[in-house]
């Protein structure tokens, strides 16, 4: 999936055991590497975009229910629509777990 402009984002900084804090290098990206979850059973789809380690989550629950029989384009769609604006910013807050909201 190509990008509109390339970007460079800036993974987080690693703390070792030994409390040695290592800066990663910066990636430049002009395209998204992309593996699309879909999981009928959870009512979810995701997308894992490399090198983030934390999914996109593109539809759940009723959403996913009126997403139906989505395309490649639609994906693409939405992914370049929950990415938004600051594209870099979004893809850099994946290097973060989700905040898990407390019922």
């Amino acid at each position: 999936m190509n990008l509109p402009t390339p970007i460079t984002i800036q993974p987080p900084t690693i703390t070792r055991s030994t409390g040695e804090v290592r800066a990663q290098k910066p990636i430049t990206l002009s395209e998204l590497d992309v593996t699309l979850i879909d999981n009928l059973k959870r009512k979810r789809c995701e997308a894992r975009i490399r090198p983030c380690p934390y999914p996109l989550v593109l539809w759940s629950g009723v959403a996913y229910d009126e997403a139906g029989e989505y395309t490649q384009a639609d994906v693409e769609e939405r992914i370049l629509e929950l990415l938004g604006p600051d594209i870099k910013a979004r893809l850099e807050g994946l290097f973060q777990p989700p905040q898990r909201t407390v019922c």
